[in-house]
């Protein structure tokens, strides 16, 4: 239980990063990417960024769920 709560702060922390500021977060995951693109495919790889951040906060979330709530049932 411990190691799922852990990765889903992990997954949370990351997500709430990168939906917040996801210019930011493909400047440093994706920086060589993101400077051979174009500008007006620039801004839709940003968009995809944020995307990702929320689906992964979300993932997050449901880990953190199935720990706590079903705990008992995997036994």
């Amino acid at each position: 239980m411990a190691a799922n709560l852990l990765v889903s702060i992990v997954a949370m922390a990351l997500g709430t990063f990168v939906a917040a500021s996801p210019h930011r977060a493909a400047k440093t995951w994706g920086s060589q990417r993101l400077a051979n693109l174009a500008p007006e495919r620039r801004a839709s790889f940003v968009r995809w960024y944020r995307a990702f951040g929320i689906l992964l906060f979300l993932a997050g979330v449901l880990v953190a769920v199935d720990g706590i709530v079903f705990s008992n049932y995997h036994h």
